[in-house]
């Protein structure tokens, strides 16, 4: 998609949308594999307007779902209050907050986890909501259509991974299931975003993504696990997050070879 035909789209799009027939386009704030998100405003509200791109529902994007567990962690105060969702034409609408995403460098400041291991206690002990994340499911997706050796055998660890994750019987909660730095904002309240693979599962799983993903040391890790227990971890404890950290590096690596 170029730049212009996709603001036009984008444009069109803000102006059929219930309520926002006077609102103006802005800037474009992203453009990522599956979307491109652009700021709007309305009476000095600013919005945020998501525009999928083709290759969203191959890659397992369930926009229904999305939209259902926004409302839910908006209205726990968690994320920014969802206005407009049209999943048929992956077209999405919310709340622009005001903001800075962090870096890796806060992600390596135990202040910054003890808030963020706060958060996803609060989050983690909302009643489920969504449908459930099969983090195995996506493994399986990408390694398919990417169809290579090399896919395979990722696949073959992450499977194993699994295996054994699967025996723990931990429980499941809501997890936003993307907690990279960009998608924590920091602000008061600190406050995540982007929750468009979010749904029921393992929360060892959300805590992996913050650690596997931003290559946090073993102390950082482990204190940040135990700032989330609000006690000192169990061995086995430490151990489900560490493996849930080789299974994230696995699907990780399945990601970036299929949307390269």
């Amino acid at each position: 998609m170029g730049g212009m035909p996709v603001r036009g789209k984008a444009s069109r799009a803000l102006g059929a949308i219930p309520g926002m027939g006077g609102a103006k386009l802005l800037g474009r704030l992203s453009n990522g594999p599956t979307g491109t998100s652009f700021q709007a405003e309305l009476n000095g509200e600013l919005y945020v307007l998501r525009l999928d791109k083709p290759g969203a529902a191959s890659l397992g994007l369930n926009r229904r779902n999305e939209y259902r567990v926004a409302r839910r962690v908006a209205d726990a105060g968690l994320a920014p209050e969802p206005t407009y969702a049209d999943p048929g034409n992956g077209i999405y609408l919310r709340r622009f907050l005001p903001g800075r995403s962090w870096t890796v460098s806060d992600l390596r400041n135990t202040r910054n986890l003890e808030r963020l291991a706060g958060l996803l206690d609060k989050l983690h002990g909302l009643t489920p909501e969504g449908d459930p994340y099969d983090p195995l499911a996506a493994a399986r997706r990408y390694s398919v259509q990417i169809d290579s050796d090399e896919s395979r055998t990722v696949l073959a660890q992450a499977e194993r991974l699994m295996r054994n994750i699967g025996e723990d019987g931990s429980r499941q909660a809501l997890c936003h299931n993307d907690l990279v730095c960009q998608n924590i904002l920091e602000r008061e309240p600190l406050t995540l975003i982007d929750w468009e693979y979010a749904g029921v599962g393992d929360p060892y799983f959300d805590l992996a993504v913050v650690v596997q993903h931003h290559e946090l040391d073993a102390g950082l890790a482990i204190g940040f696990l135990d700032s989330y227990l609000g006690r000192r971890s169990e061995s086995a404890e430490q151990e489900h997050l560490f493996m849930q950290c080789e299974f994230y590096a696995c699907l990780l690596k399945l990601w970036n070879l299929r949307v390269a």
